[in-house]
């Protein structure tokens, strides 16, 4: 055998990484500079699906590097999720900042974990910490980040430590006893609007649905403090042991934000964990306009962020704020003997390692992209962003109210607005309008001018419009109004 057939199929794409490199990139650049004139909902064809990607073969013999570059540039690359595009509104994802995809491609390169170590990105981190509770307005004396997957994953971290330290409070070790013991039973309160996720938690954590007590909402969709409180006063007298609220600044659904200052004064009250699940909305308080309803936000004691969501940030990257660092290396460390236990602050000038504080130990390093991000807007830019997004929706709202057609199904709310379609000085009932709305919703779609899916407010059906894109403006909120006129105006003839 020559050499180059002895050769690894690894050490010659090393070997040639250059031209694949640049290869690689270009088509990226060249799918990006498309992105405008596509379709915005751009969904992959079931035969190319099913045909060519969900039956694809395992090969006995490697194939070239090119061939497989083919593969993504034929088979991958051409449909992109809608959230790419400037005039997708409908989810909470907007498209990645470029440096910060570059920035990615070099942490992703390096191959360094974020779980511990001394290597660059752990001292970046404590940094990138800083940054985001300046951006949030979380308390930075004595606080740390962390980096998650995702918003989910950040807030069952900070419910394991709610939890830990009230049973912490009530002289026992829950990781010594776990839920078994005759004990009684914690019980969560959150917003009816709250993210699923926090119900999700509630049963990994070994709570119980019945455990999550789910509190009414104002017409506004905020959490109500007094039914909070009676909540929270029930279940006392009951002998259960209420441990934590999980308030929420940035609905999903309708961009609504809790009374955070009333919640936090219950929590002082009660002696609770106040968690923020601000994984939208965690930095809206960026805009003037919406400053004083984060007002409370820097009693609470952990913070929800989703970095790939207003920072554009690729996925994935959920971070969470957290006061207290010594209770999440109390629940959570572990180490091995084949790792060096490392002490939070060293007089070396060492940082903490982040596998102490959390369930993972090796995790993808997320802090390039996400630190790339927010040092190419800076804080005015990242405020520019937040205020020009809010206000946008809140120009939608005006036109909205002002068009005999439409109508608002829920105050707008930081970058969200519910509204819907209704024929004016038509005889119609409520199960045809929410039909023709979700007729309308398909119908954007398909004329691949906009993307804008259906939700559900006070059981009515929604077209939500999310706006997060960079490039977003008033002219969005204009070409959204007469889009959906004019496709149910055809679907009405």
């Amino acid at each position: 055998m020559t050499k180059d057939t002895q050769e690894h199929p690894f050490s010659q794409d090393l070997r040639d990484f250059t031209r694949l490199a640049h290869r690689t990139i270009d088509a990226i650049a060249a799918q990006q500079q498309k992105w405008p004139d596509m379709a915005v909902d751009n969904a992959i064809p079931p035969r190319e699906q099913r045909d060519h990607l969900a039956n694809m073969e395992l090969p006995s013999e490697g194939i070239s590097a090119d061939e497989i570059l083919d593969v993504l540039e034929q088979r991958i690359m051409p449909w992109p999720m809608p959230t790419t595009h400037r005039r997708s509104y409908g989810w909470i994802n907007p498209p990645a900042a470029p440096i910060s995809v570059l920035a990615d491609a070099v942490s992703t390169a390096l191959n360094m974990g974020l779980d511990g170590y001394d290597h660059p990105s752990i001292f970046l981190m404590k940094s990138l910490g800083r940054w985001l509770m300046e951006l949030s307005g979380f308390p930075q004396d004595g606080s740390m980040a962390l980096l998650f997957t995702g918003g989910s994953a950040a807030n069952l971290n900070a419910l394991t430590v709610a939890r830990y330290k009230a049973a912490k409070q009530d002289g026992w070790n829950i990781r010594e006893e776990g839920l078994q013991g005759n004990r009684p039973a914690f019980t969560l309160y959150t917003s009816a609007e709250a993210h699923s996720s926090i119900q999700r938690c509630a049963e990994q954590l070994g709570l119980g649905r019945k455990a999550l007590r789910k509190v009414a909402c104002d017409n506004d969709f905020r959490l109500s403090p007094e039914a909070l409180r009676e909540a929270i006063t029930t279940d006392l007298a009951a002998g259960l042991r209420p441990f934590c609220v999980v308030a929420t600044s940035g609905t999903t659904n309708t961009g609504s934000i809790d009374p955070l200052s009333d919640i936090a004064d219950i929590c002082d009250e009660f002696g609770l964990w106040m968690h923020i699940d601000g994984a939208y909305g965690g930095i809206g308080g960026l805009d003037p306009a919406y400053a004083g309803a984060y007002k409370g936000l820097e009693r609470a004691n952990s913070l929800t962020l989703d970095p790939h969501k207003w920072l554009q940030v690729p996925f994935d990257c959920g971070a969470l704020l957290v006061r207290e660092p010594k209770l999440n290396r109390e629940n959570f460390l572990l180490v091995p003997d084949y790792l060096q236990e490392a002490e939070t602050e060293a007089e070396d000038g060492s940082v903490p390692w982040p596998s102490e504080y959390m369930f993972q130990l090796t995790y993808g390093n997320r802090v390039l992209k996400t630190w790339a991000s927010i040092a190419r807007l800076g804080r005015k830019g990242v405020a520019e962003l937040v205020t020009r997004c809010n206000r946008v929706a809140s120009h939608l709202g005006q036109l909205v109210e002002a068009a005999p057609d439409m109508e608002l199904l829920s105050p707008v709310s930081l970058s969200v607005v519910n509204f819907r379609y209704v024929p004016a000085g038509a005889t119609i009932d409520a199960a045809e309008i929410d039909a023709l709305n979700e007729n309308i919703s398909a119908a954007i779609s398909a004329s691949g001018e906009a993307h804008v899916p259906t939700s559900r407010v006070n059981g009515a059906v929604s077209l939500r419009a999310c706006f997060l894109h960079y490039e977003n403006d008033e002219d969005d909120a204009h070409h959204l109004v007469e889009l959906t006129r004019r496709l149910a105006l055809n679907l009405l003839r």
